[in-house]
């Protein structure tokens, strides 16, 4: 069965909107709601309003919008179901055990079940058998202490073909769906399958949230036959690509220091927690995503590259310097000595010493200006023309209008270029970058009726039931033109229908999964109307300039019709008598709809 609905206002009761939206976001009392800085998108000036009383957050700038479920749902790239559960466990409430209605989300729901299983078992193997135990000690040896590898749940595969197969037929866990996870796999003969980690020591790949999506697996002896690391496949749980290593353990330590560094392996990254750097993340080797930079930029806009120069995960990383610039993060980049990483680094030189080049790193533009000199790519005026075009293209992903003209002068400086020649190259570039007339978005409708969509619903989000009975008489959903404002008066009218009243936050819950609803609806909840003004007015002026649109429109047109026959060519009467009784129409409902009115005033 589906979480209860009474569980869920129970726990939207007990919860915060202000304290869990202040884990990610530095907020201000400003009247009787809360502003700061906007974690959506890139800004300097806070647009972003959390109103407690009314349990829901609204950006002025970007427009986005919703209530505590679909903040955490945002923020944490949850399902409904997730976030309930997350909320449910800050709050202390207990959530009965349930059975998701639709397949896809029981399938998701089996597929962390599985996860967690193999995490557990993996550990077990690690801890308990006599070939963790050497495994234990290699990785000692490797610097990494019990603790650390305790935190980031590591484990060890065994070497037998089915050890885990059989642990998950005895635990009854559904063996196609163990194969979807991908921890098995199928023979080529289909007589059965086997488990894909061997003999490995394994990293849990861990969401946001916490819960185990995949698996790496690292070999454990250089003369065994196969690749260095394997990872779990992509499945419904697990995108490669839209996942960092560590971020779950790393958040509160990036939003302390308000930076992160990124490195490139698992190794790596807990070598740097083990040593206090515990705002680090790892790319495992892919080249950056935008995927990844939206989730770097939940935390933090200031990102700091730390790989071994010749690395292959570090020319992948250069390579997606753009992507960051792009999602509005400051890009700073420190390469380690050739032959080191952060983990031989750290075992050889130490914490401080690291600390020391953390507090010298360089800007993106130095280091890659860096970079062309020392493979003598600045030579000649032809050279420093062609860096100077391909850094102002890098450029452009800059959000920062300030920090992309003080870089621009940077750059005419450093490359001794005429500041002059350097911005008619930006000009051009721009020009080439301008969208074509069918690119560019239009907008259609009357601001009059639009007005009086959103006066209308702004009303009934006031939760009035005085006004409830007369709009949902007279107004059908076909009577707003907007298909946004449509869509949330039908829910609102079934809303009505069932319960009497309007819940304002039990509304957002409707459109979880729809963030341009979620949007246009704490648009709404955002902008009150004023205090001051006569509803009685202004609720009567919208609803008859809706109802009585549809008849304005054919009295016009009945008008246009007539101008444009003459007497002598064709009989009007039939015209006549329809203009007559549209304008009966017309007074009618006007009359009816004040006289309603007036009686639940």
């Amino acid at each position: 069965m589906k979480i209860p609905e009474e569980k869920i206002q129970e726990i939207r009761e007990a919860t915060d909107i202000v304290e869990i939206v202040s884990q990610y976001v530095t907020l201000k009392k400003q009247g009787k709601s809360y502003i700061g800085l906007c974690p959506f998108h890139t800004e300097k000036t806070p647009s972003f309003s959390v109103n407690p009383g009314r349990g829901f957050y609204h950006c002025f700038g970007c427009g986005a919008g919703g209530n505590v479920f679909t903040f955490t749902m945002q923020m944490e790239r949850v399902s409904f179901p997730e976030a309930i559960r997350t909320l449910a466990d800050k709050a202390g409430i207990p959530l009965p055990k349930y059975e998701a209605d639709d397949q896809k989300t029981k399938e998701i729901e089996t597929l962390y079940h599985i996860n967690q299983f193999a995490a557990n078992f993996f550990q077990e193997c690690l801890f308990e058998s006599e070939n963790g135990r050497k495994v234990l000690q290699y990785l000692k040896k490797r610097g990494l202490g019990e603790e650390i590898v305790k935190r980031f749940q590591l484990g060890y595969a065994p070497q037998a073909w089915d050890e885990l197969l059989n642990r998950a037929k005895k635990s009854s866990i559904n063996l196609d769906m163990l194969n979807k996870s991908g921890l098995t796999v199928p023979r080529k003969d289909n007589t059965g399958h086997y488990d894909r980690f061997r003999n490995r020591l394994m990293f849990p790949i861990l969401n946001v949230s916490g819960r185990v999506v995949g698996f790496g697996g690292r070999i454990l002896s250089s003369t065994e036959k196969g690749p260095k690391y394997i990872n779990s496949p992509e499945t419904p749980i697990y995108q490669k690509g839209k996942l960092l290593y560590g971020l779950f353990r790393s958040k509160s330590g990036i939003q302390r220091v308000d930076r992160v560094l990124l490195v490139e392996g698992y190794t790596d990254l807990m070598q740097l927690h083990q040593y206090g750097f515990d705002y680090s993340v790892a790319t495992s080797g892919t080249a950056l995503t935008d995927e990844q930079a939206k989730l770097i930029r939940r935390y933090t806009k200031n990102v700091i590259l730390l790989f071994d120069g010749d690395s292959a995960g570090f020319s992948a990383a250069i390579r997606g310097i753009d992507i960051l610039l792009d999602n509005g993060l400051k890009v700073e980049i420190i390469a380690l000595p050739k032959g080191s990483d952060p983990d031989s680094y750290l075992r050889k030189e130490g914490q401080e010493p690291l600390q020391q080049l953390l507090n010298t790193a360089k800007s993106f533009l130095d280091f890659q200006l860096d970079q062309m000199k020392d493979r003598g790519k600045l030579k000649t005026p032809s050279d420093r023309a062609v860096a100077a075009r391909h850094l102002l293209q890098v450029f452009q992903k800059i959000r920062d209008p300030l920090e992309r003209n003080v870089m621009v002068k940077d750059l005419a400086e450093k490359l001794n270029i005429e500041e002059g020649l350097i911005w008619q190259e930006v000009r051009n570039q721009k020009k080439q970058n301008v969208p074509n007339d069918s690119q560019k978005l239009t907008t259609k409708g009357s601001a009059g009726l639009n007005a009086a969509e959103r006066g209308i619903l702004a009303m009934l989000l006031e939760n009035d039931k005085k006004w409830f009975a007369p709009i949902f008489q007279f107004l059908k959903p076909e009577d707003f033109q907007n298909l946004d404002a449509r869509t949330l008066y039908q829910t609102l009218h079934q809303e009505y229908l069932k319960k009497g009243e309007i819940d304002s936050q039990k509304i957002l819950d409707h459109f979880i999964d729809n963030i341009g609803m979620t949007r246009y609806l704490t648009q709404y909840l955002s902008e009150q109307i004023d205090k001051a003004a006569d509803r009685y007015q202004l609720g009567l002026d919208c609803l008859l300039l809706l109802k009585q649109n549809k008849i304005q429109i054919q009295i016009q047109e009945v008008r246009e019709e007539m101008k444009r026959i003459k007497m002598s060519d064709r009989e009007t009467s039939e015209l006549s008598e329809k203009y007559i009784n549209l304008k009966k129409d017309y007074n009618t409902i006007k009359r009816e709809i004040t006289e309603v009115w007036e009686k639940n005033s």
